[in-house]
């Protein structure tokens, strides 16, 4: 327990860069890949690299992406693959398509959509250190907030889906239209 309360707290005061703090110049893949890693980096707690270059190139054949400019990546593209790593750890690539173009469509742009993600992001990451404040149930043990979490986790990734779901459907009517 010693080690996760650590750990939460060099989390703390995580945070991601705004839009106007991205870079402007424009990027090669690689400065691009090294620049995700150093963001993401800190609350990066798999054994997989944060991001390579064929998962970029996936995402930009996939459309998640806008693809580079002879070969070179903007600020736009670096806040894309930072949404969309994050994203991928909770849902498909088709959600986060979906995620994405409703974020965007309602900010009214990728920047402030991008700014507004950030927040969520570094909120949703402070709000860690309250769980103990906030949980109902015994957190004494690492075993009994692990359960906590995992149900936490299940029950917001279901209404997360159902959002997308709801925002699916919406589009395609009106496409259809």
């Amino acid at each position: 327990m010693q080690e996760l309360e650590q750990w939460l707290k060099e989390i703390q005061d995580y945070k991601l860069p705004r839009w106007e703090n991205l870079p402007e110049l424009e990027l090669y893949r690689d400065q691009l890949l090294t620049l995700v890693e150093r963001y993401i980096g800190p609350v990066w707690i798999e054994d997989t690299p944060v991001v390579t270059a064929s998962m970029v190139n996936n995402y930009v054949k996939n459309g998640l992406m806008p693809a580079p400019v002879k070969k070179r990546y903007t600020r736009e593209h670096l806040a894309y693959l930072i949404v969309i790593t994050f994203l991928k750890q909770v849902v498909s690539m088709d959600e986060i398509e979906t995620g994405i173009m409703a974020q965007t469509r309602q900010a009214g742009g990728v920047e402030l959509a991008y700014n507004t993600f950030c927040e969520k992001q570094e909120a949703s990451i402070r709000s860690l250190n309250q769980f103990d404040q906030t949980n109902q149930t015994d957190t004494s043990s690492l075993e009994n907030l692990l359960i906590d979490m995992v149900t936490r986790s299940f029950s917001t990734k279901l209404i997360t889906r159902k959002i997308l779901s709801i925002e699916t459907s919406a589009h395609m009517e009106k496409k259809g239209k």
